[in-house]
């Protein structure tokens, strides 16, 4: 929740102060960070523009997804928590402009990239990247069939089903 607060916020915040095109670091004559106010009836990229119902009713059965993973995790780690809390929070803060707005507010410019964003994107990339990369390093415990040798080969037996004759 604590994304898509900062998410709302930020947006309240652009929304209220950013009039036309605001630069805040620029190297010689390129501009490397700028702010300007574009709404998304889309997704990324613009993609799927005019489609926000379809997209909300995506937004909120991946959320649910998510979160029903998240909480069967057997071996949760604060690093986990707060990698799901800032995708969740992220899609969050665009469905809830989806749903009370009708479109997401972007205002995010950053170089050499050629769209716009918000705070809400960044938690949802940043999020889904920290999870890759922790799904790909964290140890799994292996199943080494030499460490199992003599359960495998001499378990108990098997009870016996048929009736015995007395």
């Amino acid at each position: 929740m604590v994304c898509a607060l900062i998410d709302r916020i930020t947006k309240a915040i652009a929304e209220d102060k950013i009039n036309g095109l605001v630069k805040v670091i620029q190297l010689g004559d390129k501009d490397i960070l700028w702010f300007s106010i574009t709404h998304n009836t889309g997704a990324a990229f613009s993609s799927f523009s005019g489609k926000t119902a379809a997209l909300s009713v995506f937004t909120v059965i991946m959320l649910a997804a998510l979160t029903i993973y998240f909480h069967k995790l057997k071996d949760k780690t604060m690093f986990t928590s707060v990698v799901f809390g800032m995708i969740v929070g992220g899609g969050l803060g665009n469905l809830y402009d989806r749903i009370v707005f009708g479109k997401v507010t972007d205002f995010i410019n950053l170089f050499p990239f050629n769209f716009v964003f918000n705070a809400a994107d960044v938690f949802v990339v940043i999020g889904a990247i920290l999870l890759v990369i922790s799904m790909l390093f964290e140890k799994k415990d292996k199943f080494d069939p030499a460490d199992n040798l003599n359960d495998i080969m001499y378990g108990p037996p098997e009870p016996d089903t048929e009736d015995a004759d007395e």
